[in-house]
């Protein structure tokens, strides 16, 4: 394979020639990478999106235009990825008319195009075809790998479009990422669409040559063996959950919890009674999502002074249960925080508290600075801006009883550092609360975000319950298997209807 090949040949003249004019077939390549994200159900075209568009690239001769067809692939793959961000709109209920709603989703959606396209422009324009065999097999991979990490380094990083999680219903790859993490997952994929490039290559060298052909049918036939091994059953081993877990999922609309419209009765009715009414085991642990049970501010000098808060604090002493919930917290300074509270199961034990140490760039707290640039850039709008949460800091479990729980709040989840760190420490449970309501029912970001908590719990070894306000809400496995899930719930009106929570119970 490392042997150099014919340039003379009218396909590989007329692909020069176009791709350096047009790089249409590299966002058609792109948008097939793009389609194998979870939501698609097209796992495979992840295995064979790739090794296309890196034949487009052999044919162009300086960096500069294998880099540019790499934007293109890059941009595309993204955005076919996170097509769920139009479903940010409308944003008329924070003050934004229709035409700038639809302007302010449509940037953000083209801004994760730009990122992804910018860090695919390095790694096709490193894809030289004049360097070494072994360059291309092992070092692509580490490039798209590296390029990916260091934007997850970022203050912007918004990397929720990783190939990784393309993978992430397939147990055996699960089984990988528990070994590698997914990283391996990564590699892996690159490592397959490397081989597959350079067979295809051969063949167009030495069309009679049938061990270049045999090799590369057996590489097509890979995701074809790989589904085949995925369908015998998984190993059980890591299937099993400390504690008893329940979750209610109350479905109540973004626009109503965020507005302050939500009432005392109405937030009760959706928490409260369920609970009230619903016989847990003793020792259980009980998930309530990242907003609506506990409207407003919580101070945390006097926590139990908040309506909800206490009343939810006597029933898990009353039930002999734990609740962890998310709310809005403010600290005796007037530090405000997103934040797990941690009821407890008797009177002996504190509430305790864990504050989101990763924000939401420019939805909870603003980088570099640009907090007066967007005051101004959105008063034009007629909106205020305003993004005041402030990182936490520990990074300490929240102890249930004898457990040990890892915290984690919605966007937290995609950092695989988190999960890895509460393993060191112990954690027998990770937890993770959450409110996708933002997006207004997209089946696709449900489905990507249970993927990537999927791929948490198997790269941790940990299991891992979501409780997310519109679902999915699940209980998984330490090796990522859906142990149960709720069934997502349809756009709704601005008002809850009655008995429109459900509980989610997992019990070994």
């Amino acid at each position: 394979m490392t042997a150099s090949f014919p340039q003379s040949s009218s396909l590989q003249t007329f692909l020069a020639a176009n791709f350096q004019k047009k790089p249409l077939p590299m966002a058609f390549f792109g948008v097939l990478l793009g389609l194998s994200a979870p939501g698609y159900h097209l796992w495979w075209l992840a295995w064979l999106a790739i090794a296309p568009a890196l034949l487009w690239t052999y044919q162009c001769p300086t960096f500069q235009q294998r880099a540019w067809g790499g934007f293109w692939f890059g941009f595309c793959f993204q955005a076919a990825y996170c097509l769920w961000f139009f479903d940010l709109h409308p944003l008329t209920w924070l003050g934004f008319d229709e035409l700038s709603s639809r302007l302010v989703t449509l940037a953000g959606w083209l801004l994760i195009g730009t990122e992804g396209g910018l860090l695919t422009s390095g790694f096709f324009g490193l894809a030289d075809p004049n360097k070494p065999f072994a360059w291309r097999l092992f070092g692509l991979p580490l490039a798209w790998i590296a390029l990916f990490s260091m934007l997850n380094a970022t203050p912007l990083a918004l990397p929720w479009g990783l190939l990784e999680y393309t993978q992430a219903g397939l147990w055996p790859l699960r089984w990988l990422a528990s070994q590698l993490g997914g990283v391996g997952i990564v590699f892996s994929l690159i490592v397959y669409a490397v081989l597959l490039a350079e067979s295809v290559r051969a063949i167009e060298a030495n069309p009679l040559n049938r061990p270049n052909i045999l090799k590369t049918v057996i590489l097509f036939c890979l995701p074809g063996l790989l589904a085949l091994l995925n369908a015998l059953p998984e190993p059980q081993k890591g299937a099993h959950i400390p504690m008893p877990v329940a979750i209610v999922q109350a479905n109540l609309p973004i626009e109503l919890i965020r507005s302050g419209q939500l009432t005392e009765e109405e937030s009760k009715s959706a928490y409260l009674h369920p609970i009230q009414t619903t016989y847990f085991p003793t020792g259980s642990l009980i998930l309530l999502p990242e907003e609506g049970a506990a409207p407003g501010l919580v101070d945390l000098a006097s926590p139990l002074d908040h309506p909800i808060l206490g009343q939810l604090a006597h029933l898990a002493q009353l039930k002999a249960v734990s609740i962890a919930l998310g709310i809005s917290s403010q600290s005796p300074n007037g530090q405000l925080f997103n934040s797990i509270a941690l009821l407890p199961a008797t009177a002996k034990e504190p509430i305790r508290f864990y504050h989101k140490r990763r924000l939401v760039p420019f939805g909870e707290y603003t980088p570099y600075q640009l907090g007066d640039f967007l005051s101004k850039a959105l008063r034009t709008f007629q909106v205020e801006y305003s993004a005041p949460y402030t990182m936490g800091q520990s990074t300490q479990p929240l102890a249930a009883g004898p457990y040990q729980l890892g915290g984690l709040v919605c966007f937290e989840l995609i950092d695989g550092s988190f999960t890895e760190a509460y393993r060191k420490r112990g954690a027998d449970l990770l937890i993770n609360l959450s409110n996708l309501g933002w997006f207004h029912q997209n089946p696709l970001i449900e489905a990507q975000f249970l993927a990537i908590g999927q791929l948490r719990a198997a790269e941790s070894r940990t299991p891992l319950a979501i409780a997310s306000n519109t679902g999915i809400s699940a209980i998984l496995s330490g090796t990522g298997a859906i142990l149960t899930q709720s069934h997502p719930w349809p756009p709704m009106s601005a008002r809850p209807k009655p008995r429109q929570s459900q509980i989610l119970f997992y019990n070994n």
